[in-house]
Parts: structure tokens; sequence; C-alpha cells
């Protein structure tokens, strides 16, 4: 079968019920308030794992989305992409009512079609064209940590979690019939959903060496950086509430409290330090 099981679609539906109606979407209100030259929307990264995996303490907002569609829908109202150049590996932003903002799809690009993804360097990379060239603000929309869930070792990117077909395939594209997608896979039980989990894991840390290491170029050329997330992961856990995947219009932690960290050089004190007084106070020390 292609649909999850009936219980399992009767919560979905009945969190969405009540859920729904919540509105605590502050990450699009805060990207349109604050000045940036540069937003990172990791694809489905919980703001748990990359604190505990990042090697800084990461502040989290909340999406207006538990999915990608979602997401854009609600970001073509608020119009948070206007006036933006955006680099997107998600498919999804095809035909989307992006205002003003200019497109480049990498997803057409740059697909990996050994991996069955767009990995970060393509995405992270034209949007340091686009920076090197003046244009700002930049939105690159990257796909891991996504499933199919790829990391990378040493100097190679995997597959993380290889065991099963389900996500060998381009997830761009139209479904082929009788095809389950991941979260139907995840619910039905065909996946080992603690050795998904620990991929996921392993995808967001190397998505997030990737992503810091592009951050820290960045900021060193004093631009400020937003790093992000369209939306969570799920993996079937009572914490998660029994869901997998990211089903759409459930507004849920896990799925919709994301990470949300701004990196900016920090202007330097005025006079500065000269004494050795001066120096051990700015140390804390009195």
């Amino acid at each position: 079968m292609t649909v999850e099981p009936l219980g399992y679609r009767a919560r979905k539906w009945l969190v969405q019920q009540v859920t729904g109606r919540l509105d605590r979407g502050t990450q699009h209100q805060r990207l349109l308030d604050e000045e940036w030259d540069v937003a990172l929307v990791l694809d489905a990264c919980r703001w748990d794992t990359l604190d505990d995996v990042a090697d800084w303490p990461i502040d989290h907002a909340y999406s207006p989305g538990s999915a990608t569609p979602q997401w854009l829908d609600i970001a073509e109202r608020t119009r948070v992409l206007e006036d933006t150049y955006v680099v997107s590996a998600n498919a999804q932003y095809d035909g989307r009512d992006l205002g003003e903002a200019e497109l480049h799809a990498v997803w057409e690009t740059d697909w990996n079609a050994r991996l069955g993804t767009v990995l970060p360097e393509p995405t992270l990379s034209k949007a340091d064209d686009l920076l090197a060239d003046g244009k700002r603000p930049v939105v690159a929309h990257l796909l891991p940590p996504h499933a199919p869930y790829v990391a990378k070792v040493a100097d190679t990117w995997l597959p993380a979690f290889p065991d099963t077909d389900v996500w060998d395939r381009n997830p761009n594209v139209g479904e082929q019939e009788g095809r389950m997608s991941p979260q139907v896979a995840m619910a039905r039980g065909h996946i080992d959903l603690d050795r998904a989990r620990r991929a996921y894991e392993a995808s967001v840390a190397s998505t997030w060496a990737e992503v810091a290491d592009w951050v820290g170029r960045w900021v060193d050329r004093e631009l400020t950086v937003v790093v992000t997330a369209d939306h969570g992961e799920t993996f079937g856990r009572l914490r998660d509430f029994g869901f997998c995947g990211h089903p759409n219009r459930c507004h849920v932690d896990p799925l919709v409290k994301v990470p949300y960290e701004r990196f900016e050089q920090r202007a330097p004190a005025e006079g500065g330090a000269e004494s050795v007084e001066e120096k051990l106070s700015a140390l804390g020390y009195v």
C-alpha cells in the first residue's frame, strides 16, 4: 500500500485540526525585521539535533510550516523572499510566486543521481558567487539533511541509510505508480526507524560542517549570516508524537521548532584596551 496505516492517518488528522489553528511562526517575521546578507535554509533540520551536533549554541525560532509546501505557501503571503536572490536545491520552488525574487534553480544543474539529492556545495558555491557580485540578500535553500540522508566520510559523501530503495529517486519529480514516499515507508514499518534517525543525525552533522565553513568565510568578509530551516523531521518516537518524516500542517515542536542562529562580526570597542588593567577588565577581571 502507498498510504499510511489508518490509525496513523487518524492521529495525523487530529493533530492537524488542533495545531493548525496555532500561529507561533516567528521565523518569517524575524527574517523580515532583521538585516542580513545571506540566509541558509537547511531542509528538514531539527533544532535539537543541530544544537546537539554543532560546536556552537544554536538559537531557535518557530517555522510557520511543518513541511516545505506549507512553508512556501506562507512565504508567498508574508513576502519573506521578496527582493532577494534565491538559490534553491529544492524543486518545490518551481512555479512559486516569489515576487521580485531572482530564482537560481540548482536542482536543475547540480542534481546528484548517484546519491539522489543536491549536495550542499553547489548551493553554497552559487550563493557565494552572487555575494561576490554584490547581490544581496541571498537566500540559499539546501536539500540536506532532508532524506535521502547522506553524510560525509573524509572527503566523500555517501548514503548514510542505503538499505531501502524508497529514496533512490529524485523526490522532486512525479510519483511513480505504487512507489511509497519515505514518510509512508517509515509509518508502515518498512524502515528501521532507529537506524534512519542515526543516519539523519549523521546527515545533520555533515551538513553543518559544510555550512559552518562557509559561514566563517562570509563573516570574515563582514557579511551577516542567518542559519535556519523550513521544518524538522520525526522518527516515530513518543516525543515526536509518533509521527514519521514531516507531515504537512502538524505544528508540533519537532517539526516547527527550527534553528535560527545569526552570525556576524562584532564591532571593536571604542578606544580598545590599551593597558594591562583594561585588558584584564575586558576578560572579566576587576
